[in-house]
């Protein structure tokens, strides 16, 4: 079972000619002030599909969000569409399907511990919270089909998802934004956990709720990328609320027991390293 990480929290997991990504964000708007002067923004298609091109990717089993702002969900139902892939997540998200002409048929709303069966892979969302102090703005829910383009805070949160994803060949728990719910990941068991390290308040509760709990031995680290430069330029961190050297050594002293690491962009690396998964399928013990 083979990772593959495209930036901000979007990962690809692909075993053979079966795949499933999750947050897939391949558009990237420039710029920190149109962000900040909530301009109009939409998919850039020609951008979404020479990424699926370079990265070989035909066809996708699902397209999964974590939740529905503009930097995990804005290319998400372009890339269901042009893939055949079923998507995944909250209401928001089936309306920002909804506006890239995904039929119903494609479109799945997920309720919390639910499975969902796509191809061979086994998913369930289980209820978290969005990092930073505000609890993720902008709030609420998008009520009817987001059609591009719509200015960035109409990407609204919709609610925030951990997502585990199970294959036969191993499994991984994408936990894309670094807030959580107390107890909502009990028994909640994964070979890798995809970790969000922007805006964490507290990293031992972080880890305690959400490693922990996986009983992962691998953690790649996610979301820590600045989002308003395009894929072709050299990734740096986010100037605000990303310490990844700091993350590092936390990580080091914390859980020194854990193989921590960033993944070069693209680059399809085993989900377990050179370990062998220990192949966590059900969910819960």
């Amino acid at each position: 079972l083979q990772l593959s990480w495209f930036g901000v929290s979007g990962i690809l997991l692909r075993h053979g000619n079966d795949a499933v990504m999750v947050d897939p964000f391949f558009t990237r708007p420039e710029g920190l002030l149109p962000m900040l002067g909530n301009r109009r923004i939409a998919p850039d298609e020609q951008r979404v599909r020479d990424a699926l091109g370079r990265a070989g990717i035909q066809r996708l089993d699902a397209v999964m969000v974590s939740h529905s702002h503009f930097d995990h969900a804005l290319d998400a139902g372009l890339v269901a569409r042009l893939t055949g892939a079923q998507l995944i997540g909250s209401e928001s998200t089936a309306n920002i399907g909804r506006g890239a002409g995904l039929p119903e048929s494609l479109i799945h709303v997920v309720r919390s511990g639910e499975t969902v069966h796509a191809g061979p892979f086994d998913i369930r969302f289980f209820r978290s919270h969005h990092a930073g102090a505000t609890g993720g703005r902008p709030k609420g829910d998008i009520r009817q089909p987001l059609i591009p383009p719509a200015r960035y805070a109409d990407y609204r949160q919709g609610g925030t998802w951990s997502i585990h994803i199970a294959h036969p060949a191993g499994s991984m728990l994408h936990h894309g934004s670094a807030g959580f719910v107390p107890g909502a990941l009990e028994g909640v068991h994964a070979d890798a956990v995809g970790l969000g390290i922007a805006l964490i308040d507290d990293l031992p509760a972080y880890l305690e709720e959400v490693v922990d709990r996986s009983r992962a031995r691998h953690v790649y680290a996610l979301h820590w990328d600045d989002f308003t430069r395009p894929l072709d330029q050299p990734l740096r961190p986010f100037p605000i609320g990303v310490d990844v050297e700091a993350f590092f050594a936390d990580m080091a002293r914390l859980r020194p027991q854990l193989r921590v690491r960033v993944l070069p962009l693209a680059t399809p690396a085993n989900l377990c390293g050179t370990d062998s998964c220990v192949i966590r399928r059900d969910v819960v013990e």
